[in-house]
């Protein structure tokens, strides 16, 4: 029995002590804990704790009261941290608080020190079951404001543990062992209620682990969120800076590039190119398929008429010239951004034609993005349907007997496909945002 708890406390103490490390060496990323010192305190404590259960199997009485002691410490900082995530609730630990923990602090040295086996482990989980009361109680005023299913989590393990130390001293007050003589040498009943008892902890401290972990992959995603967000308003500013678009151009279409997506994907054609998350970035780079105008003159871009053949070709350089620009927005290789990956190849591939006979590479069939073909078409549609200062603008019908003829030639067959299936969509938003 000796060999047995010697192993199961050398090994939770070496759990412990790796969360520990853990925490501390990701310290500075948690925001939330930075000012709250409760939950290294609590690992800590606890991972000596085990550590002096593990020189206590030697039956020596220093590390059994060092050892309960602190337990009983790591558990009321686990109260502490848990009445910290409560909103609203001050810091601050009161001289009361401090007070009080110094009044138990000795009555548990008096009483455990000199009390016989048995009583040590009535003393022991009189001490664990009240800190683990309060911290169900924290933990269920937590639950009102925080639905995290750590949260739950923790309130049910608690419970468990709280139903173990009350089952434990019913199994020692109905059946009493006799030779209880130290607190290591029990009967099989007792010795397992404790181990399942201490396995509560642990498994509580892994799941507090996990919701620290979860609050900051939430907090690094909220960021890359909003890093992404910001650059992607800070570019489609500038390339509606210099474009003669409209910003109803920009909402067309982002509809457009979805719904063909989305019907290709229903169709069964290019699924694995077509996940939620990719539909997702080719509508966020959809906007700045034509940033590479900003590098265009005004005397060409702003024309009010077509363009002679010399104007023609400084013009599509736009193309190789967004994709530079947006290569540079992503040069940081460690830290790309997906949607901004789907920009550059919707922006250097958006005037390629499947036959091959686009431009900036003259790339030909699949060896063009998707993205770019998407764009290529809804580019297209758009572009007819509206006026601009070198043409008038076309029916729908005709806009999509165009398109319809040049399938196979600038358009992927499929994409033309799933226009066709949606020519009712791309009319109702070319009526719905219409420009004035």
């Amino acid at each position: 029995m000796d060999l047995v708890n010697q192993t199961f406390y050398f090994s939770a103490f070496i759990i412990l002590m790796g969360l520990t490390l853990g925490f501390l060496s990701h310290r500075d990323e948690y925001k939330e804990t930075q000012k709250i010192w409760y939950w290294p305190a609590s690992l800590s404590f606890l991972s000596l704790a085990a550590l002096s259960f593990f020189f206590a199997s030697w039956e020596s009485l220093f590390f059994l009261v060092l050892s309960n002691f602190l337990l009983f410490v790591g558990m009321l900082c686990l109260a502490l941290l848990f009445r910290s995530w409560r909103p609203n609730i001050s810091q601050e630990i009161s001289p009361y608080v401090w007070g009080g923990f110094a009044i138990l602090s000795i009555a548990f040295f008096i009483l455990f020190g000199y009390a016989d086996p048995v009583s040590r482990i009535y003393i022991a989980s009189a001490f664990i079951t009240g800190f683990s009361v309060w911290q169900l109680w924290e933990l269920r005023a937590v639950k009102k404001h925080n639905s995290a299913q750590q949260i739950k989590i923790l309130i049910g393990i608690i419970t468990l543990q709280i139903i173990l130390r009350a089952a434990r001293l019913i199994v020692l007050r109905e059946w009493p062992d006799e030779h209880i003589e130290y607190l290591f040498h029990e009967g099989a009943v007792g010795f397992s209620i404790r181990i399942l008892s201490s396995l509560c902890i642990i498994l509580s401290c892994m799941v507090i682990t996990h919701y620290y972990l979860d609050t900051l992959w939430k907090l690094h995603r909220s960021s890359s969120r909003a890093i992404e967000s910001g650059l992607l308003h800070s570019l489609n500013a500038l390339s509606m800076a210099r474009d003669n678009e409209t910003g109803d151009h920009i909402i067309r279409t982002k509809a457009y590039v979805q719904r063909l997506a989305e019907r290709l994907k229903s169709m069964g054609i290019y699924e694995a190119q077509l996940t939620p998350s990719d539909i997702e970035h080719m509508v966020k780079a959809a906007p700045l398929h034509d940033i590479g105008k900003v590098g265009i003159p005004d005397s060409i871009l702003r024309k009010n008429g077509p363009l002679n053949a010399e104007e023609w070709e400084v013009m599509k350089t736009h193309a190789a010239l967004g994709e530079q620009v947006l290569r540079a927005a992503n040069a940081d290789s460690d830290k790309s951004l997906k949607v901004l990956e789907m920009a550059i190849d919707v922006a250097g591939g958006h005037h390629e034609k499947w036959d091959g006979s686009g431009y900036p590479r003259g790339l030909a069939g699949e060896s063009i993005p998707l993205a770019a073909r998407i764009m290529s078409l809804a580019d297209m549609y758009d572009a007819l349907v509206n006026e601009r200062a070198y043409k008038e603008k076309w029916t729908h019908e005709a806009a999509c007997e165009e398109i319809a003829r040049h399938k196979g030639k600038i358009f992927d067959p499929a994409v033309v496909e799933a226009f066709i299936l949606e020519k009712p969509f791309f009319y109702e938003i070319a009526q719905q945002y219409a420009e004035e």
